[in-house]
């Protein structure tokens, strides 16, 4: 769509619609006051219309949350990085330290029993996180809420500061 259709001047408007032959100085600045109310919801229009512009702008692909993100927290060094997450096999829940054996079972049984947390086990796995430098100050609940409402359905994210 054209964009020119929604830049108006009014003033020249004004003096567009007014006759030739009643043109003055001191009506035009009357009309001027009488559409300063119209030119003011106009301006505020502009904005809205800017904004919902921005957000519509702003998808589900990786490129476009960071570049939202970016903008919101770290506008001029635009360090906030999306990563996807790691997929790791799961371990045994035991340290090398603790010296402990890599697998539980009973000595009646034949097959050990291997003990991992969900976290572990990939079950509780985030799709991504949002790796934000730890001289960004931001609101963790904000920058969640702004994730949530942009990021794919179904997808889960942590954000974690580096």
């Amino acid at each position: 769509m054209n964009d020119r259709i929604f830049n108006i001047d009014y003033d020249k408007l004004i003096a567009w619609l007014v006759p030739r032959r009643i043109r003055k100085v001191r009506l035009h600045r009357y009309l001027r006051i009488v559409v300063s109310g119209v030119n003011f919801l106009y301006q505020d229009f502009r904005r809205f219309r800017k904004a919902k512009l921005y957000e519509l702008m702003i998808t589900p692909q990786v490129c476009y949350l960071e570049r939202m993100l970016n903008d919101r927290y770290d506008f001029t060094q635009r360090r906030i990085v999306i990563v996807d997450s790691q997929d790791k096999p799961p371990f045994y829940i035991y340290q090398h330290a603790e010296l402990k054996p890599k697998f539980i079972s009973r000595t009646t049984e034949n097959k050990p029993k291997f003990i991992y947390t969900a976290g572990e086990s990939g079950l509780l796995q985030d799709d991504f996180v949002v790796l934000v430098p730890a001289a960004v100050s931001f609101n963790a609940n904000e920058m969640r809420s702004l994730v949530k409402r942009y990021k794919l359905a179904g997808t889960r994210f942590k954000i974690q500061i580096v």
